[in-house]
């Protein structure tokens, strides 16, 4: 299983390590602390991880994450 950003969200690493995600539509915004970012990066970057953190499972819950079943 892999996961990409919901449709209309953006994920932008910031320069203090940290990082936010904007929905544009709604311009909704989710902070991410240096290490949420980091577990963000992980889960969009690697076809093996599980969003066995917390925070992994809010965004998916809260739809700023979705699975994605076509693995390519």
């Amino acid at each position: 299983m892999t996961y990409e950003l919901a449709e209309g969200v953006v994920f932008t690493r910031l320069p203090f390590g940290g990082g936010v995600l904007v929905e544009g539509a709604t311009l909704a915004l989710a902070e991410c602390t240096e290490s949420q970012a980091a577990v963000v990066q992980d889960l969009l970057g690697s076809p093996v991880k599980k969003p066995e953190d917390g925070f992994a499972r809010d965004l998916l819950e809260s739809g700023w994450l979705v699975e994605r079943k076509d693995v390519r």
